[in-house]
C-alpha cells in the first residue's frame, strides 16, 4: 500500500514538473484527469462514502466533518504538492501552483480565493485541520471556480 502511494505521489509530481518546464497551463481536461488520479490515490485510504467525496468535489464542505474527511483534504494537498512540512498549506507553493497550472481564467479567482483563506490554517492545531478548513474556506470563497477531486 506504501509503494502504491509513492508511486501515485511520484506520478503526481513528474505531471507536475513536465507541465512547468513546457510552461503551459493545463487544459480543463487534464485538470480533471489529474483530479481523479488524486482521488484514486487518496480515497482508498480513508472510509468515506462516494457520495461523501462527490459532496467535497461539489464544494460542500461540511462545518462538523469527520477526522476521515480531514485527513482525506490533506492528502489531496499532498499529492497537489501544497503543503508545507509541518502539514499547512503553503501560500507560496500554491501560488506557483496556480500559476503554472491553472487556465488563465482561473488565475485570478484562484489566487483571490488563496489570499482571502491564507491563515485559516492558524486557527487550528491539527494538520487534517488545518488543511480542511483552508479548502473550505476557498470553497466557500468561490465555487464557480473551485475545484477539487
Amino acid at each position: 500500500m506504501k509503494t502504491v502511494r509513492i508511486v501515485m505521489l511520484l506520478v503526481a509530481v513528474l505531471l507536475l514538473e513536465t507541465l512547468r518546464r513546457i510552461d503551459a497551463a493545463m487544459t480543463m481536461k487534464q485538470i480533471n484527469e489529474s483530479m481523479e488520479t488524486m482521488r484514486k490515490a487518496c480515497a482508498p485510504k480513508f472510509d468515506l462514502t462516494e457520495a461523501t467525496l462527490n459532496e467535497l468535489k461539489a464544494g460542500n464542505f461540511r462545518p462538523d466533518a469527520n477526522k476521515e474527511m480531514k485527513c482525506y483534504a490533506k492528502c489531496i494537498a499532498q499529492m497537489a504538492g501544497t503543503l508545507t512540512k509541518k502539514g499547512e498549506i503553503s501560500f507560496s507553493k500554491t501560488s506557483a501552483q496556480i500559476e503554472a497550472l491553472l487556465p488563465t481564467e482561473l488565475k485570478a479567482p484562484a489566487k483571490e480565493a488563496l489570499k482571502a483563506c491564507k491563515d485559516v490554517h492558524a486557527e487550528y492545531k491539527d494538520s487534517c485541520d488545518k488543511v480542511y478548513y483552508s479548502v473550505k474556506c476557498a470553497a466557500d470563497f468561490n465555487r464557480d471556480v473551485f475545484i477539487f477531486p
